[in-house]
């Protein structure tokens, strides 16, 4: 998207404080090791960073421009626009560049989905429009503000996740994105430390319904939905999960674990379809129905849908896998709160009703506020129930918890506990399931970069299904 100098001075109420020969600024860059010659370098001030300490690295590397609250003169041509707050400057200029914007917005948000939901609309709908998506999880204010500044005009959907982890943020992100269709993938214990309860959540995530939305669709499968209708009047809403009171629902779903492809079967108002894709669970299959309603509405036909599901990937963290001796990795690391380690297990509890030896490496589920230690003992009253072979525990949360209802499970060495990701890591280069067919599955939060716990040995010399 084109930003011209004058442009930015009105949008983001800034003072020029030197001009440069740029005629206008091609997106926006927030982190200097990214930037795309052209761009303009938005200078935020992190927890860990000050891109102020970049500016001059941004304009080496092609930046015409730097929106700063700060500035050390020199030699370079460039613009600089001097604003006292730059996070808040670009909040304006995303919201200024969504404005825009021609295509239809479609705002995801929910405690677990919305990055593979996003990905399902971005890859059914890509068929027959152009789409545009917010890359990765950029969820946040400043993800969704640069991404949107970086979008191209002329596309005919764009695809945005909405994600929060305090009050008020979900008010910032739909004046930003002032969607015309939201999408709840789903509610669920997550971010409870800075929004008090499940309640709260939904009350702060419904906020992204604004007057211009026209549509919502609705996951069904946790109680807390109900509150949406309650809160949301004069909006189309279009339910869907596993339920058949819903518009769209899950019918069956079938994994063979010898193709690791499932059969899927959908049923929409009086029509059933049947097709298969390589989900592993059947949520998975779930955060797919809004997308495929959007889809047939718009006249894109099941074989197209398939077609695009059959290469499909899930996204990096949630879901993906590869076989290593015999046995199937699942990385499903990216995050954890109960709903989703829940749906982890639930999936590896299925594969030992096949024959598999199962083992889980379960991370702190994190930023569960007041609820985090009742929330773990119970995910490990869960565990304690669970066919798994070998449990493998990481954290603080996780630790307290085992051994305070899990003390003979660790004595009989089903239960291991660690501190770290690493140490994981270097237990597992020396034991791995040794089963004919086996399964090890990593979930855990963010923060514990659980992903680092599967031996780099197992991902190069994985073998190709």
């Amino acid at each position: 998207m084109k930003f011209y100098p004058q442009e930015i001075v009105e949008i983001t109420q800034a003072e020029m404080q030197k001009t440069g020969k740029a005629p206008f600024f091609e997106g926006v860059a927030i982190d200097s090791r990214s930037l795309k010659a052209g761009q303009l370098f938005v200078a935020l001030k992190g927890e860990r960073t000050d891109g102020h300490l970049f500016v001059k690295e941004a304009i080496k590397k092609g930046a015409p421009g730097a929106l700063v609250s700060r500035f050390e003169d020199g030699e370079e041509e460039t613009y600089v626009f001097r604003v006292p707050d730059t996070f808040l400057a670009l909040q304006r200029l995303g919201r200024g560049a969504s404005q825009k914007l021609s295509g239809y917005k479609i705002a995801i948000t929910g405690t677990v989905g919305k990055t593979t939901c996003k990905s399902f609309f971005a890859s059914l709908l890509s068929r027959r429009f152009l789409v545009e998506a917010t890359p990765q999880s950029f969820n946040t204010v400043i993800g969704v503000a640069s991404s949107i500044a970086n979008f191209k005009e002329n596309n005919d959907y764009l695809i945005i996740e909405a994600g929060i982890s305090k009050k008020k943020e979900m008010e910032e992100l739909a004046e930003i994105i002032d969607p015309h269709m939201v999408v709840f993938t789903s509610f669920g214990e997550g971010h409870l430390e800075g929004l008090g309860s499940v309640e709260e959540v939904v009350e702060e995530k419904i906020k992204l319904v604004r007057e211009k939305t026209e549509i919502i669709y609705l996951n069904t499968d946790q109680k807390w939905s109900g509150l949406v209708g309650e809160k949301i009047e004069g909006k189309k809403i279009i339910s869907f999960g596993f339920s058949p009171a819903n518009h769209i629902y899950l019918k069956s779903f079938s994994l063979d674990p010898l193709t690791w492809k499932a059969k899927i079967e959908i049923k929409m108002g009086e029509n059933d379809f049947c097709f298969f894709a390589p989900f592993l669970f059947p949520e998975v299959a779930v955060m797919l129905l809004p997308a495929f309603h959007l889809a047939c509405k718009l006249g894109i036909g099941v074989e197209e849908i398939e077609g695009s599901l059959r290469d499909w990937q899930p996204p990096q963290g949630r879901g993906n896998f590869f076989f290593y001796q015999g046995g199937i990795v699942i990385d499903d690391s990216y995050n954890a709160n109960p709903l989703s380690s829940r749906k982890s297990l639930q999936f590896l509890d299925s594969l030992a009703c096949h024959g598999f030896e199962t083992w889980g490496v379960w991370g702190d589920m994190l930023e569960l506020g007041g609820v985090s230690a009742e929330a773990h003992r119970e995910f490990l009253r869960e565990l304690k129930k669970s066919s798994l072979s070998r449990t493998l525990l990481v954290g603080e949360e996780m630790k307290r918890a085992a051994e305070e209802i899990a003390k003979e499970e660790i004595q009989e060495g089903r239960f291991l506990l660690f501190s770290t990701s690493l140490e994981v890591r270097e237990f597992l280069s020396r034991y791995t399931p040794r089963g004919e067919r086996w399964a090890i599955l990593f979930k855990g939060s963010r923060k514990l970069e659980l992903e680092k716990a599967i031996p780099p040995e197992w991902r190069e010399n994985h073998e190709r299904d």
